[in-house]
């Protein structure tokens, strides 16, 4: 229920409009009305709840003037509420509509710091590429000039395979970072969540392990590369997140789910962790932008609203499960892609 102080106002509104004795009491009580409803809505109480103390003012007048008739009260009472339920609506919707507008211009913020921070990496993995083509290709100069069983060829090999592993992760990278047109195609994400999962082991914690189960050779579903990549990497980094400093292990599952009468076929992806889990009034909430329970500076809150979002543009859906110590499960539904390119 509001609180008292609104409660007694709203009742004395309601006698000013019924014993009003002339056009400028009227008005007067249409003001205080309007001037209510607005304020009914800066103190976000619902609806029903307005309902609910517009019924106890009309028992409470009842009470103390036992006199008036049904209909007298009625006809007074209807041009107020009215008044007072235009201005709550009123207001709501002007609330609403700045609330709005601060999310996307939030989500446009947040896109347009991404594309920069996206631009900034694509940079330097070119610079950091050319680098290791210099070590990679001094290294092989080198090889030539050394004898095939001495130990410095040996250390010489380290040298190579370490440059090569990191020029593959740099390729990963500028993949990632590349700007993708807003044209889903037909993707194969078996192999593009192998890809996206090498890039995250190499940016993890020591302590947290990636388990891919994946059994099936291939899913297709009509997206973007960078859309699936966006979706597994949020899910994954906020998995680490939830692991902390412990050891721990996020598997990452991938299945078909054959159509049924009411639903055609699935690409499942389930991203399951075994950190510090969450209540279920958090979990509740785990998809509202802005919501966060980071420490202030570690997330901004968008990561699972905008994977909220993501899921739904290509026809999907996502659920979450979550036990406080046990750990978290994220699973996301995708409509599959049964005339592939492969089979075609």
């Amino acid at each position: 229920m509001p609180a008292p102080a609104i409660t007694i106002r709203y009742a004395e509104l309601l006698q000013q409009a019924v014993f009003a004795e002339d056009s400028l009491a009227i008005e007067a009580a249409l003001t205080a009305a309007a001037d209510l409803g607005r304020e009914l809505v800066v103190l976000e109480i619902p609806l029903e709840e307005v309902g609910e103390m517009h019924h106890e003012a009309l028992i409470q007048m009842g009470k103390t003037h036992p006199e008036l008739l049904l209909a007298q009260v009625a006809e007074r009472i209807t041009v107020p509420l009215m008044e007072a339920y235009m201005a709550y609506s009123l207001a709501f919707r002007v609330q609403l509509e700045h609330r709005t507008e601060m999310i996307v211009n939030a989500r446009l913020e947040q896109s347009r710091r991404l594309e920069a921070i996206g631009t900034l990496a694509a940079g330097i993995a070119h610079d950091f590429n050319n680098i290791l083509g210099i070590i990679v290709g001094f290294s092989e100069l080198l090889g030539d000039e050394l004898a095939p069983d001495s130990s410095a060829q040996h250390h010489l090999s380290f040298i190579q395979q370490a440059s090569f592993r990191a020029r593959d992760l740099i390729a990963r990278m500028l993949t990632f970072a590349r700007t993708m047109a807003d044209t889903p195609t037909p993707v194969e994400i078996v192999t593009l969540i192998s890809d996206t999962i090498l890039l995250l082991r190499a940016s993890l914690p020591i302590g947290i392990r990636i388990e891919c189960t994946t059994a099936v050779p291939d899913a297709w579903v009509l997206a973007e590369a960078s859309q699936i990549q966006q979706i597994l990497m949020n899910l994954c980094i906020n998995a680490a997140d939830a692991i902390g400093s412990q050891q721990g292990v996020i598997t990452v599952d991938l299945k078909l789910l054959p159509a049924t009468p009411t639903q055609r076929a699935m690409v499942r992806l389930t991203v399951q962790d075994d950190g510090e889990g969450m209540p279920p009034d958090i979990c509740q909430r785990v998809f509202d932008p802005f919501f966060t329970t980071k420490a202030p500076g570690k997330g901004s809150g968008l990561g699972l609203s905008v994977i909220h979002g993501l899921v739904g543009k290509l026809g999907g859906m996502i659920a979450i499960s979550s036990t406080p110590g046990v750990g978290s499960r994220f699973i996301i539904d995708l409509p599959q892609l049964v005339d592939s390119p492969a089979r075609n």
